[in-house]
């Protein structure tokens, strides 16, 4: 019988990483509205990742792999990558990539990504990464579909389709790292 390889996650506590209970939770949502704030003090990367390949432009292709496509974001659009270059990062990019592939991905983008805050809309990154600060967005009462997310303690919150419940404005990023305020 094989062991099971227990895999060391990556500390990048310049990383902002949100997850979300399934579809149209509000994740683009909340990232957009923490690259505005966050914009206005320092630089920000945003990063979209999906385990599902979509169309895409020739042109913003960053690095083509047979398992994996990373696009630099440039167009204005209604896509969530285009949002949250229209929320004022400086740089975003869209990794497409199976969640085997994820690893591979990451490592291929990480020369991109400089010591400035990043804004990460992810529901698998987590398992490689240990962010700064870690979000589930989920909708009130609803069941949790994926409850692995919640083996990593991320910070849960609740959005019923008007609000969030949560004060962006606690969300910190000093020396690099993301931490929240009281």
């Amino acid at each position: 019988m094989i062991a099971e390889q227990k895999h060391t996650r990556i500390e990048l506590p310049q990383m902002l990483l949100i997850a979300g209970n399934g579809r149209n939770v509000g994740k683009t949502y909340f990232a957009c509205r923490a690259i505005n704030t966050l914009a206005k003090q320092t630089e920000v990367t945003g990063l979209k990742i999906s385990a599902h390949f979509h169309s895409y432009n020739k042109k913003d292709v960053l690095i083509y792999d047979d398992n994996f496509v990373i696009l630099s974001e440039s167009q204005i659009s209604g896509k969530d990558s285009s949002l949250m270059l229209q929320a004022g990062a400086q740089a975003v990019f869209f990794i497409m990539a199976p969640p085997e592939y994820l690893p591979k991905a990451f490592s291929a983008i990480k020369k991109y990504l400089n010591t400035a805050a990043i804004v990460c809309e992810s529901g698998g990154l987590h398992t490689i990464i240990q962010p700064g600060l870690f979000f589930f967005i989920t909708t009130p009462g609803a069941e949790i579909k994926k409850p692995e997310h919640l083996n990593f303690k991320p910070i849960i919150i609740n959005n019923d389709g008007e609000s969030i419940d949560f004060d962006i404005d606690r969300i910190r990023f000093n020396n690099n790292k993301f931490t929240l305020a009281s």
